[in-house]
């Protein structure tokens, strides 16, 4: 076996000291090996594909071509085209804001790197770090140098192989999950904290299905990260949901389930039934719930077989009062989700799920599963119009439950919290989950609106790294 190149024993020793979640390696790193941008999932790329001299860098959806293949040499030189190029600070300039290049390797000071224990690369001769510009995701996104500040859009990591996450030690809870789902679960622990993705729920009432995307579209120009759906509004959602899936984008889906026995609507999940009743095999309640079980495995089996993966959001609003699954307490309603999750995963063989556990707006030890059936933890609240409040006792409530690793959803919300203060108060929610009708087109001004969807803290469809 050949030795770890300088790149693989630099990648190892950050391995043990930074969380494995961010960084990933083996033993014996091969070289050579792209690099992901920790804020992006994308890769270090040399645009066009070109090794002339002057090609210069970018950020790209990882394809492993040898234009992502890069190598510390022993003299410090980060090499990319098989060792045939080097990375080049052009000029030798030391301004932030460089946009870097390939160039044959000469031995120049403009020529050496040096990789950083939180995974951040300096060019040692101006001390200025690789940098995506303006903390952006997208595909073609300059790389430059520029001070150095520790941000994701500044840290980068070994991978192994083409696709957004190439190396990623998180696994869904679902056992043998397929690796779109798990692609999309190591993308969104990678944007924890770094970012939040965007998304809408939709309605099938005003105007058709699309009517909550298309102001969004209309009014910003941009696509929600993230599309919402409800199986218990909508039992032809699957078409849709495949739709966004290939379009780029992540369905979440859940299910206002009414009660069983009681009519599967937003009416029936407010009445009464006795949970033991209903995990009891031969009565007539727990037919009833294995029927409303086995018809949303049905749709989500289509978006399996169409090879998409879902933020699966069941028996969401945990603590509330109002809903079937929460009014015999904790103890109870963890009985359903347990039983959920194994009749999805073991009895009907389901491996594209991302399992997101949402509680209201006042989160309560005892109606936590537990992280071994949970991907994505969560709450909801509705702030009031033009409330654009982070949320941050909400965020910690939850984290104080579900631990510091865990991704947190702000699940549902009217008003949309503002980017610059979830920064500032470091309200780490993963993504959003904006309400359908008024609550998206009321309770957010346009102008609110166009300030999110154009922040560069906020992950839109356009954005999202190949997920497939």
């Amino acid at each position: 076996m050949r030795a770890p190149s300088r790149l693989g024993r630099a990648l190892l020793a950050l391995a043990l000291t930074a969380p494995a979640l961010l960084l990933a390696t083996t033993s014996a790193q091969a070289a050579p090996a792209p690099l992901v941008g920790l804020g992006s999932g994308r890769c270090l790329d040399v645009t066009g594909n070109s090794s002339a001299n002057g090609a210069q860098l970018q950020i790209w959806d990882c394809t492993g071509d040898a234009n992502q293949g890069w190598e510390f040499s022993s003299s410090g030189e980060l090499r990319v085209f098989n060792g045939a190029k080097c990375l080049d600070v052009p000029n030798g300039s030391t301004t932030a804001g460089t946009r870097l290049a390939i160039w044959d390797c000469n031995g120049g000071a403009n020529q050496k790197f040096r990789l950083n224990s939180n995974g951040s690369i300096t060019a040692t001769q101006s001390g200025l770090c690789l940098d995506v510009d303006n903390q952006a995701t997208a595909n073609g996104t300059a790389v430059n140098t520029w001070n150095c500040n520790g941000q994701a859009n500044q840290q980068w990591r070994a991978g192994t192989g083409p696709g957004p996450d190439p190396v990623c030690s998180v696994n869904p809870v679902t056992p043998n999950p397929t690796p779109q789902a798990r692609k999309l679960l190591c993308y969104v622990y990678s944007q924890y904290g770094n970012h939040i993705l965007s998304g809408q729920q939709e309605s099938t009432w005003i105007g058709g299905p699309d009517h909550e995307i298309n102001h969004i579209r209309n009014n910003t120009g941009k696509y929600p990260a993230i599309r919402a759906l409800d199986f218990g509004d909508s039992k032809d959602l699957a078409p849709r949901a495949i739709a966004w899936w290939q379009a780029g984008g992540i369905p979440m889906i859940g299910y206002h389930m009414g009660a069983p026995t009681k009519p599967d609507t937003y009416d029936g999940t407010k009445i009464r039934v006795s949970i033991n009743a209903v995990l009891t095999p031969g009565t007539a309640e727990y037919r009833s719930f294995t029927d409303r079980l086995d018809q949303a495995a049905a749709m989500l089996q289509q978006l399996e077989n169409a090879g998409a993966a879902v933020i699966w959001r069941p028996f969401h609003e945990a603590g509330g009062t109002w809903f079937w699954w929460s009014m015999e307490g904790g103890g109870q309603y963890n009985r359903l989700w347990n039983f959920m999750f194994d009749y999805f995963t073991r009895v009907k063989g389901l491996n594209n799920l991302v399992w997101l556990h949402g509680y209201n707006g006042e989160p309560q030890s005892s109606f936590y599963p537990g992280k071994s059936v949970v991907d994505i933890g969560g709450a909801d609240t509705y702030a009031g119009s033009g409330n654009y409040d982070p949320l941050n006792a909400m965020y910690n409530s939850v984290r104080t439950i579900v631990g510091p690793t865990l991704p947190i959803a702000l699940h549902e919300n009217g008003p949309i919290p503002d980017p610059d203060r979830l920064q500032s108060t470091g309200t780490r929610w993963v993504l959003f989950g904006t309400w359908h009708g008024n609550h998206l087109t009321q309770e957010n001004s346009t102008s609110h609106l166009q300030k999110v969807y154009n922040h560069s803290y906020v992950v839109t469809r356009d954005e999202l790294p190949n997920l497939k």
